[in-house]
């Protein structure tokens, strides 16, 4: 039980560290995720953040993925696609 305690504990500071860290050091770098059906090419989930908010939005993007492979959709027919930019900091103000 310690052992999980203290696995639990150590996956949750480095998830903690990353977000702090895109926040702090690149609160500029955007992400955008998507995830589309081939067949059709319909999005069926988006996300989107900078900084911080950036942080595990393509796994995020996986994971709904498999959940709606168990419901309705084939997961060879989900793609997820992900893109990177830069903020421009002119465009906060």
């Amino acid at each position: 039980m310690k052992k999980l305690t203290l696995v639990s504990i150590v996956i949750l500071c480095f998830s903690s560290c990353a977000q702090i860290f895109n926040g702090t050091v690149l609160p500029n770098q955007c992400k955008k995720c998507e995830l589309i059906n081939m067949q059709t090419n319909e999005v069926l989930f988006e996300n989107e953040g900078c900084g911080s908010e950036n942080t595990n939005l393509e796994e995020q993007a996986q994971i709904k993925a498999y959940e709606m492979s168990r419901h309705n959709n084939n997961l060879c027919d989900l793609e997820v696609r992900c893109e990177s930019w830069r903020k421009d900091p002119e465009d906060e103000k």
